[in-house]
């Protein structure tokens, strides 16, 4: 199995967001791909599968989160599964690339938050990872889903860190 991870950066978010990013972003289909091999049922995925990770302004995020939320402010993170149904993961089957969904993130909502670069780095880690587990159905909505759900994301989150530590290309693949 391997996931391709397909940053988009809105017109209005920072271009500077991108930049810190570059080595996880790089790292994450490899992290990804073992994550999603461990926790989805055996035999229901293609050879292939397809994240799209954007990067909003706090304006954009505040608008996708009124929309979809009706909460109206600005958020970290937005996750549209496509394969999610009545709480499950059911991807459909005989597609050659599965699109799992999108993964929204506002970069600057995530670094008002953040006193370092680094602390920054491990905030985008675990949204990214937040976001990807809402991906496959993953919920928070019980205290028995939220416990398998934050040890679930932080496991992925340390190998985020980890292989982007690794891989220290710098650059952001698209």
């Amino acid at each position: 199995m391997k996931v391709h991870l397909r940053l988009d950066n809105s017109e209005d978010a920072d271009p500077a967001s991108r930049a810190p990013l570059g080595d996880m972003l790089s790292a994450a289909d490899g992290v990804l791909s073992a994550a999603l091999e461990k926790l989805a049922r055996p035999g229901i995925l293609p050879q292939a599968a397809e994240i799209s990770v954007t990067l909003l302004s706090l304006e954009e995020m505040e608008e996708q989160n009124r929309l979809h939320r009706g909460l109206p402010e600005p958020t970290d993170v937005l996750s549209f599964p496509l394969w999610e149904e009545d709480g499950e993961f059911r991807p459909e089957k005989g597609m050659p690339v599965l699109p799992l969904g999108d993964i929204v993130i506002c970069p600057d909502y995530v670094r008002k938050n953040t006193p370092t670069e680094q602390a920054f780095l491990e905030e985008m880690a675990l949204m990214i990872a937040h976001g990807f587990l809402h991906l496959l159905a993953w919920d928070h909505d019980t205290d028995e889903r939220r416990t398998a759900m934050e040890a679930a994301q932080e496991t992925i989150r340390r190998a985020l860190l980890d292989a982007a530590a690794e891989s220290g290309k710098g650059g952001v693949e698209q």
